[in-house]
């Protein structure tokens, strides 16, 4: 059963009913447009503040460095305007931009990570958090409290100097002898980081151990998260308000969470698992699901192939479209945007 709690706040438009759903069959948006053609992976899409821009990671196979950039496309698709890469050409790293959002007259923040090609660690040698044109955090660190952590995702602006972000454990699992290693991101925490001072104050949200995913209401003021292992969305009112659960999905592991203006997409089930390590703690492999929409009041509805893997939603500011990266049986992916009911 799903149980949806009150209206996402301060969105200013059809709240969440409270009622007991059950979810709904396939949905039939409006026009599904691939934007992407790359042979490489083009992955974790995002809008500008304004909605005029998607931006979005893409692996550079045009580059033998292969780097991973930042690359710039109008907001209804087209051509990729540019690039945003730590070099112009090809170099001896392996760099990677990823995780970016956009904040108030289009501030960016992102993750960059870099590693020596020549002989590349599993793990990047220097990851760190860039917000505009400052670099505000060095991975992986100790914080204050104990935990260790390896990487941050799903970053979101909380004001001018103010970020969230989920602390990540980063584990390099070998399924067989033989296999190749994978790279697993299990979310810890809900951090916070306030950069607004001659260093950066590091905080996280009580309540909200092993968060896998976050979003931030338009007005900045309510934090949505998801858990690992979990079907269910958690709502936290920033300056004080409790932690509450908005719905649950009950079909499966909900994950990679976004919201706009009375809508609510996720991830849910697929190709995702969960377990606990009596040492390591827990660990979620994820390579993609299914994609669920909330509009409104409505029931929760699957949007999308059933057959492909979706990662990183990502609504439009006006909750009009929706981008996305998917694997439909190919080894990468590529950007698709829906038009929504």
């Amino acid at each position: 059963m799903l149980l949806v709690g009150l209206s996402l706040s301060c969105e200013h438009t059809s709240p969440f009913r409270p009622d007991v759903y059950t979810p709904d069959g396939p949905l039939a948006p409006g026009a599904i447009t691939r934007l992407t053609y790359n042979p490489g992976q083009d992955v974790e899409p995002t809008w500008s503040a304004g909605g005029d821009t998607i931006v979005y990671t893409a692996e550079r196979l045009d580059r033998p460095d292969h780097d991973r950039c930042l690359a710039f496309m109008p907001g209804r698709g087209g051509s990729v305007a540019h690039y945003r890469c730590r070099t112009s050409a090809a170099d001896d790293s392996l760099d990677v931009f990823e995780d970016a959002t956009f904040g108030a007259g289009d501030s960016l923040a992102y993750m960059r990570a870099s590693s020596n090609l020549a002989l590349p660690p599993l793990a990047p040698e220097t990851i760190t958090l860039v917000a505009g044109t400052r670099s505000v955090w060095s991975l992986p660190f100790t914080a204050t409290w104990g935990t260790t952590y390896d990487a941050l995702s799903h970053v979101a602006w909380l004001g001018s100097t103010r970020v969230a972000a989920i602390g990540e454990r980063v584990t390099f699992p070998r399924p067989c002898r033989t296999c190749a290693v994978d790279t697993v991101r299990t979310g810890l925490d809900v951090l916070i980081l306030d950069f607004g001072g001659a260093t950066t104050a590091l905080t996280r949200l009580t309540g909200a151990d092993s968060a896998s995913s976050l979003a931030v209401s338009a007005n900045r003021d309510t934090l949505y998260f998801t858990r690992d292992g979990d079907s269910r969305v958690y709502r936290h009112l920033l300056g004080g308000g409790q932690i509450d659960t908005l719905l649950d999905f009950g079909i499966g592991i909900a994950r990679d969470i976004a919201v706009s203006s009375g809508k609510l997409v996720a991830v849910v089930g697929g190709a995702v698992s969960y377990s606990v390590d009596s040492i390591l703690g827990g660990s979620q492999p994820d390579h993609g699901g299914a994609l669920y929409l909330v509009s409104g009041g409505g029931a929760p509805a699957q949007i999308g192939d059933p057959a492909w893997l979706f990662r990183r939603p990502a609504l439009s500011p006006d909750g009009t479209s929706m981008v996305v990266a998917a694997r439909n049986g190919a080894a990468t992916a590529d950007i698709w945007l829906f038009q929504l009911p």
